[in-house]
């Protein structure tokens, strides 16, 4: 991702250290195709071997099954917000995952958004509170450099942002890193 000036050895620096903190995260971007998926797997490629990953429907038998087993890890969505391929949560299956988050899982799954704030009004949408969205740590947003259509469109990650209270106005939160065009064109 460095080598393709996706992101600065900085900014990857940070992703491997949310990967190592083990702390839930969510990847966001508006348009489909962003590279939300390739950046989570990227992220999570980057965990420790030894923390589990545990791929995540939404059903309640697996919440069952999740919920017994000692050893909690990464819960793996393929993406909150909406129904469509199996992995996609909308609605009450995301408040099972939220469930598991508070029994001790992280999270690690993207969304459809283009700021912090709609990060939030999604996860609202499908039922999650704010003492619950609490759970989310870390937020880190992809862009797309072109047509997203075509493959060899470039990505960038343009935010990593932690997430360090909720108020009255929603939540608060750092910018960890900031992609500028000029550090990270090549």
């Amino acid at each position: 991702m460095v080598a393709n000036g996706s992101v600065t050895d900085e900014g990857a620096d940070l992703l491997r250290r949310i990967a190592a903190s083990g702390e839930s995260f969510l990847v966001y971007a508006l348009p489909r195709n962003a590279g939300k998926s390739t950046l989570t797997n990227a992220i999570l490629a980057e965990a420790p071997a030894n923390v589990p990953r545990r791929e995540f429907l939404g059903t309640r038998e697996e919440v069952a099954e999740l919920s017994a087993h000692p050893d909690r890890g990464f819960l793996v969505v393929g993406e909150i917000g909406h129904r469509g391929r199996p992995g996609y949560l909308a609605g009450d299956e995301v408040e099972r995952a939220f469930g598991l988050v508070a029994d001790g899982y992280r999270l690690a799954s993207s969304l459809h958004a283009d700021s912090v704030a709609e990060v939030f009004e999604v996860l609202a949408r499908n039922g999650i509170s704010a003492d619950a969205a609490a759970g989310i740590r870390y937020l880190v947003k992809v862009r797309g450099l072109g047509d997203l259509a075509d493959p060899a469109t470039r990505r960038v990650v343009e935010h990593i942002n932690e997430v360090t209270g909720f108020g009255a106005h929603g939540p608060a939160y750092s910018v960890l890193y900031r992609w500028a065009p000029q550090s990270a064109s090549r």
